[in-house]
């Protein structure tokens, strides 16, 4: 299948990871913090609807993806918390369909690292396995929440085009493809 539309993967949280890109093509990614540090939940909320929807009006994506927020009762926080996570993800769902994408996936945070590390990290591991994993690939995430979200993308794309995606396996791995060098404009 050949992509004209990018696939985007979209790591929840006050401070979101963002990975866009077309599969087999190099992604570009980041984090946006969604609101302030101390806003409540609506805020946060408001955050993720003014920046998704800029991006969901700007460009048509195959595909709008997002890591699964895990079930409250096996988080360690708070009532007010988890309800802002469970949030987002209703929120980003109401910005897609209102903007016109209608692929609209999640997908499960143990899946992505065990395809990106070929295997399940130990607790309290797995944030720095990832950020390790996708080092050694050729990417510099700013922190976890970028790294998730470039696992995310890179997981959702080997599924979608494993033809054209980047292969993790130290034995299959080939070099990530590399944007075009930029000419220094002449003086």
């Amino acid at each position: 299948m050949s992509f004209k539309a990018p696939i985007i993967f979209l790591d929840l949280a006050r401070q979101t990871g963002w990975c866009e890109g077309i599969p087999g093509e190099v992604p570009s990614s980041g984090t946006e913090r969604l609101a302030p540090s101390g806003a409540g939940r609506a805020a946060v909320q408001g955050g993720l609807l003014r920046f998704i929807s800029k991006r969901l009006l700007a460009q048509h994506y195959f595909e709008v993806a997002f890591e699964a927020p895990m079930d409250p009762r096996h988080m360690k926080t708070n009532l007010n918390t988890a309800r802002m996570l469970l949030g987002l993800p209703a929120v980003l769902e109401a910005a897609a369909v209102v903007t016109r994408h209608h692929n609209v996936t999640e997908h499960n945070v143990h899946d992505v690292r065990s395809y990106l590390l070929g295997h399940k990290p130990k607790k309290g591991e797995a944030k720095q396995a990832v950020i390790d994993k996708l080092i050694s690939l050729g990417f510099a995430p700013a922190d976890d929440n970028e790294a998730d979200a470039i696992a995310g993308w890179l997981y959702v794309t080997a599924k979608r085009a494993p033809q054209v995606s980047l292969q993790v396996s130290p034995l299959f791995a080939r070099q990530r493809p590399r944007p075009p060098a930029r000419a220094i404009p002449a003086r």
